[in-house]
């Protein structure tokens, strides 16, 4: 009887604590973090007419100046931004060896020339065999032929502009030594630049050449220039997904140097309504893709977009977000996808 008693007392007992944990329910989760980040909230906004990108200016053209042979650089007349003018002397090579080389060729040479006009006088007076008198004539062609070479090579010594532009680089000093093909000045042709722009791949196709661009130039006090598209690019960065566009500007001033970095604005249609949002916002994946995060209940959420030209106010959203999205603008790399965030 006291058994029973006892086992009856001991299941109550096991009862009574599963029943307390019952009431209890399942443990709350820890605190989530929570990341303080800044919002933009997208709204319709006019864009002008026409299409804006970023562009930096290049030269028309550029030429690696180099010696033909390797030698000690004695003088260099000429400085990074200099005008030159075609045939100007620009760098002299030390000619101390190659002129030793030349005089010793051209001495070969006359002696060759003397002992070609005696033996000449003997043959005609049938007094030297034939095969003499073809052994001279080889050594005075050989010897001609190192002469005209050691004569090009002194004056290869002197680097001469094969065109008028203007010095981009100067990559060596006298005293330098240097190899035949080695760079020694950049020769570029700036009378008219190119401008290179970058269109997202769902704009180059409706981008022709000979569309009309205006190019405005912050280092110049935004100076304003007139050209045309003349190149467009077939092959697509692989990580951007956009192609590349040039615009020819006429350089007659001068005043365009390469490097600048302008505004383009390529005529188009009509301008219209469209979401815009800072350009910072507007995140790049692995393969390309753009997304931006937005806060939704509370929450982070990447949202894939396409974006379209760059304006005033930032980037156009052309597809992806509608007027009201809240856009994380600060701190949009600190989030992850359903990440608890806090707008500031």
């Amino acid at each position: 009887m006291m058994s029973r008693m006892i086992v009856a007392g001991a299941g109550a007992a096991l009862l009574a604590v599963g029943a307390a944990g019952c009431a209890s329910g399942p443990k709350a989760d820890p605190a989530e973090r929570v990341v303080p980040v800044r919002t933009v909230v997208g709204a319709g906004g006019s864009v002008p007419a026409g299409t804006e990108y970023v562009g930096v200016v290049e030269e028309e053209s550029a030429v690696a100046l180099s010696f033909r042979e390797p030698g000690t650089v004695e003088w260099i007349g000429v400085c990074e931004g200099q005008r030159i003018r075609k045939g100007q002397l620009l760098a002299v090579l030390d000619t101390a060896n190659l002129r030793s080389a030349y005089d010793a060729a051209l001495a070969t040479r006359r002696q060759a020339e003397d002992a070609m006009k005696r033996l000449r006088m003997l043959y005609d007076g049938q007094s030297l065999p034939e095969i003499k008198y073809v052994e001279a004539e080889t050594k005075l062609e050989q010897a001609r032929a190192t002469e005209q070479i050691a004569r090009r090579n002194l004056a290869d010594s002197r680097l001469v502009a094969p065109a008028g532009g203007v010095i981009g680089r100067r990559s060596a000093e006298p005293g330098e030594n240097v190899m035949a093909g080695q760079t020694v000045l950049s020769l570029l042709n700036i009378g008219t630049v190119k401008v290179r722009v970058s269109v997202p791949e769902n704009e180059i196709a409706s981008l022709a050449e000979g569309t009309r661009a205006t190019v405005t130039v912050g280092a110049l006090g935004g100076r304003v220039f007139e050209g045309r598209v003349t190149e467009k690019g077939v092959e697509a960065n692989p990580l951007a997904h956009t192609y590349e566009a040039r615009i020819r500007l006429d350089n007659g001033s001068g005043a365009l140097l390469p490097g600048m970095v302008c505004r383009v604005r390529l005529a188009g249609d009509a301008g219209g309504e469209a979401i815009v949002v800072p350009a910072g916002a507007v995140q790049t994946a692995g393969r390309g893709e753009r997304f931006v995060w937005c806060v939704r209940e509370g929450r982070a959420e990447r949202v894939a977009v396409t974006t379209g030209a760059l304006v005033d106010g930032g980037v156009v959203v052309a597809d992806g977000l509608v007027p009201g999205d809240e856009v994380i603008t600060d701190g949009c790399q600190k989030v992850s996808g359903g990440m608890k965030v806090e707008v500031l």
